[in-house]
């Protein structure tokens, strides 16, 4: 719904056409480049000097392997972990790095240590010695300069690379990542994806964050063919495509500035992109469809490291110029199988791969560097010996060095902190009108209206919030709770998204990940599914397989319905599923005060958080104060106190509990004590086991069906610490083991109410029902 654009009906006969996307259109020669000035001797050097470390990386692995890697062959050391190799596509990762900034994010794919290496091969180019001496860190880097710290500092690199491949403490992730998740934070690296595509909306999101501060950041964002056959990836596509960002809606029009970099070395595993799996013959010529001039898409040569080192300094130039995004599709080849289990003969012939290592890039590149009289043969080998030693170095020092400690293996999980003050640069808000105003009678207010209350003092004390999803902007969300917070805002912190869960969770990640903090809606809890790796994988996961070096703020606000007649689909109360996954908070409440509070809490805290939202509560009412205050996480709320039994609930059935405890008081003489957990993740669970001890017997109620429950969980923990003051089983409430109906009498005989809150009571007080 936006009123400054209309939409009527035009039906005049017409012609669709679409930009022509070049291919294969770089021609110039080494010689060419150094002799018109865009490459210096230097440069040029530094990218053969980079293309052979990854090649010498990737060997090593393939040696370690083999168990032949001779300068580990005394230590007896044995690698475990993946073997997903780039060797063959060494252009695409230095030629891309080569052509942006340090301070440029990049992301990549499980087949990513040459993304890393080159990257970080950038920050050393590019850092002061000041910065490198405090990125090093040691006493041995503080007495180097020139030359001398550069080599130290490239040691250091390779080093915390091999370290964190090889699961060491002094890795660049502290062994928390691996190979398939390494990131290097400080110099812009945020992180090689296990997931095929898993990164492409984080870097949508990296991208947002540059969009939203204006700071001329681009984010290179590489993945394989394999991805472009993903969902979220196409998702995100058009999420960065999006016209608001560029038309008369925007308040500063500016393409999104991500580059797609579409590493095609022609097999996902074993499909092949051509003539296969797809039915294009370039990828690239699916850019047309998300944007009206393609995405300035361009098929490259990407085993010509000059070729690509050209597309991505134009591509940054245009990003940078607010005509984002761009793709770029590289064709290239890796050599091994998707990894070393991988025998290759079984879906390519040897007369392919000839073909491809007949112009390999680093043999090539080096055949140019004689030809242009860069560098004459003694140089080459020099380079080679110095490459084959910081390897060998890097090695034997990383086989050698410490192993996380075992008692360490759930830190990082989380990274309990929250953002007490907001840094100044962030703290002065800009609006366009004063926030929604909420009338209060007897201090009280809806549910809805404290969400939105939560929401606007937050957006008006820090500036990094942004809030985005579907249909939340100017109607206002499907609930309304929305409603008002793009007139004081505006659309370039309050906007819609497409129907695009999974890109919607995903770019959220990435832009938290680069320093937003942001809010996002998803209509109902059905739709988690649909953003489930992004949610899973991604947010929950990158705080922990970062070795806790970077943080990842978002909230995900997601509604439950049931009660309503809206069937199995959009009835769903899916909080049990998310407990299940470590790095995730889940919180769920039940009056207006918690929800302000909690939400406000939410907001602040540095670790993602799942916000339930009950669509059968927006409309109650409650005391809601207009000054400032904060509910924490996992501290539980005794609404009411009771000797009988205990009934612990949270959600839309920890409104029900209260009447239900009425019941047991007025009908049966049973004082119950009511607790209402608010927190899933965290627990509160003494305040629980404290009120079980007293009063012996226990139900725990919730709207989630029965078999796989949270309930259970609780239930579990309850016996594992006061299973000695256990009058009775615990008794458990929730759905039925079925899918929600439409019929109304089928949904009331599949959800829990308060009678079956009371029946569990009686029979754990051993009354009979």
């Amino acid at each position: 719904m936006v009123h400054e654009i209309g939409v009527f009906p035009e039906f005049d006969a017409d012609e669709l056409s679409f930009p022509v996307i070049p291919i294969f259109q770089y021609s110039s020669s080494l010689k060419d480049e150094v002799d018109s000035g865009n490459l210096q001797r230097e440069e040029a050097l530094d990218l053969f000097e980079w293309m052979l470390s990854i090649r010498e990386f990737e060997q090593m692995i393939l040696a370690l392997r083999m168990q032949s890697y001779e300068p580990l062959r005394e230590l007896d050391f044995q690698y475990r972990g993946p073997t997903h190799l780039s060797i063959g596509q060494e252009a695409t990762s230095v030629g891309g790095c080569a052509a942006i900034a340090y301070t440029d994010y990049i992301t990549s794919t499980h087949r990513g240590h040459g993304d890393g290496i080159a990257k970080g091969y950038i920050a050393i180019r590019d850092r002061s010695e000041d910065e490198l001496k405090e990125w090093i860190n040691t006493e041995k880097a503080d007495s180097l300069s020139g030359e001398e710290l550069r080599e130290e500092a490239k040691q250091e690199h390779i080093y915390r690379t091999v370290a964190e491949l090889f699961g060491k403490e002094h890795g660049y992730c502290k062994g928390r990542g691996g190979g398939m998740h390494i990131a290097d934070f400080a110099s812009g690296h945020l992180g090689a994806n296990a997931i095929v595509g898993g990164s492409v909306p984080i870097a949508t999101g990296a991208a947002f964050t540059s969009r939203y501060h204006q700071d001329g950041r681009a984010t290179l964002c590489f993945a394989g063919d394999g991805a472009y056959a993903n969902g979220v990836v196409l998702e995100s596509l058009n999420m960065a495509s999006m016209a608001q960002f560029t038309n008369e809606l925007a308040e500063k029009p500016f393409g999104v500035p991500v580059i797609y970099a579409v590493v095609n070395n022609h097999y996902g595993m074993t499909g092949q992109q051509k003539g296969e799996v797809s039915g294009v013959d370039f990828i690239a010529r699916r850019a047309a469809g998300f944007h009206p001039e393609a995405m300035h898409a361009e098929v490259i040569n990407g085993m010509d490291v000059l070729a690509v080192r050209d597309s991505i300094i134009r591509a940054a130039e245009l990003v940078r110029e607010g005509k984002g995004p761009v793709l770029m599709e590289f064709m290239c080849y890796r050599y091994q199988g998707h990894s070393l289990s991988d025998p290759r003969n079984e879906y390519r012939h040897k007369e392919e791969e000839k073909a491809w290592k007949d112009i390999d890039p680093v043999d090539t590149f080096e055949k140019q560097l004689i030809e242009a009289e860069v560098a004459g043969e003694d140089d080459i080998e020099e380079i080679k010996k110095q490459v084959s030693q910081r390897q060998e170095v890097a090695a034997v020092r990383a086989a050698k060095s410490a192993d996380p400690p075992a008692s360490e293996v759930t830190k990082y999980v989380f990274s309990n902190s929250t953002c007490d003050e907001v840094p100044k640069e962030f703290s002065d808000v800009r609006v366009l009108q004063d926030p929604p105003q909420h009338e209060r009678k007897d201090g009280k207010i809806t549910m809805r209206d404290a969400l939105r209350e939560a929401m606007a003092e937050e957006m008006m004390r820090d500036n990094r919030i942004i809030l985005y999803g579907e249909d939340v902007a100017d109607y206002g969300g499907a609930f309304k709770v929305t409603k008002g917070l793009i007139d004081t805002f505006g659309r370039d912190r309050v906007f819609n998204s497409g129907i695009s869960e999974a890109a919607i969770v995903g770019t959220a990640v990435g832009a938290a990940m680069s320093g937003l903090r942001p809010i996002v809606e998803l209509m109902y809890s059905d739709f988690e599914f649909m953003a489930g790796d992004q949610l899973y994988n991604q947010a929950a996961k990158w705080h922990y397989m970062s070795g806790g070096r970077n943080n990842v703020p978002m909230v995900l606000r997601s509604s439950t319905g049931a009660g309503k007649g809206y069937g199995g689909q959009h009835s769903q109360a899916l909080e049990s599923h998310s407990t299940h996954t470590p790095g995730l908070k889940v919180v769920y409440p039940s009056t207006p005060y918690d929800a302000k509070g909690m939400l406000k809490t939410a907001i602040r805290d540095n670790d993602p958080v799942l916000f339930v939202e009950s669509q059968n509560l927006y409309n109650i009412v409650g005391e809601v104060p207009e000054e400032e205050y904060l509910v924490p996480f996992g501290e539980a709320a005794v609404r009411r106190k009771g000797e009988d039994v205990t009934i612990v609930s949270w959600g839309f059935v920890a409104d029900l509990v209260p009447t239900a405890a009425d019941i047991l008081a007025d009908s049966h003489g049973i004082e119950a004590e009511v607790i209402d957990i608010r927190s899933l993740i965290p627990l509160d669970l003494n305040t629980i086991v404290e009120s079980v001890k007293k009063t012996g017997k226990c139900v725990v109620a919730s709207q989630a069906c029965r078999t796989g429950s949270y309930t259970a969980e609780i239930a579990a923990q309850i016996e594992e610490a006061a299973f000695d003051y256990l009058d009775a089983p615990i008794e458990r409430v929730g759905s039925e083991d079925a899918i929600s109906p439409q019929s109304e009498i089928l949904e009331k005989a599949f959800l829990p109410d308060e009678n079956n809150v009371v029946e569990a009571a009686l029979r754990a007080c051993y009354v009979e029902v």
